[in-house]
């Protein structure tokens, strides 16, 4: 008889749980910013409100800039710049990582280096216990050519990631 109550007792909290997700979403729990119109008979019905401007989202996150000096193909990400440069055998790739931060920390750059259609080579460069202020320098080589031909003259570069650990 206990558990007959219990299975009842569920089955009423379930049911009124239904009722008023159902009456929420009826009754139009959204995040409309288009008033109501006023009834004629209101004395509000001449004076319109005015609508609320359309706020802009910034993007928090930085837009690549990317520059040429000479060969050099120069691309700078919030406090990551890297430096890619075409040689005899693949892309010499060096990368500086500026420690805006208060404290230590260690930072983590991958770099991808393509053609924009199918030949791209990764490399993660590490920077261990960078310094408040500093700025943390590797330089590595990606090597080779893609099986269908020449790597690219003016290659696209990504900066795929930046982890501060």
């Amino acid at each position: 008889m206990q558990l007959m109550r219990s299975r009842r007792n569920m089955l009423r909290i379930a049911t009124w749980g239904a009722v008023l997700l159902v009456g929420a979403l009826v009754t139009g729990c959204s995040n409309s910013s288009t008033p109501a119109a006023p009834s004629s008979s209101s004395p509000a019905a001449s004076t319109r409100m005015p609508s609320a401007p359309a706020a802009t989202e910034a993007s928090s996150e930085p837009s690549p800039v990317i520059s040429h000096l000479g060969r050099t193909k120069i691309v700078t990400l919030g406090d990551v710049e890297v430096r890619v440069t075409r040689s005899a055998i693949g892309f010499n790739i060096a990368c500086n990582a500026t420690n805006s931060g208060d404290q230590a920390v260690n930072i983590r750059v991958t770099v991808s280096v393509g053609d924009g259609k199918e030949w791209v080579r990764t490399t993660e460069l590490d920077f261990p216990h960078v310094a408040a202020g500093r700025t943390g320098r590797e330089t590595t080589t990606v090597a080779g050519d893609s099986y269908a031909g020449e790597s690219p003259d003016d290659p696209k570069i990504y900066i795929d990631s930046v982890i501060n650990y």
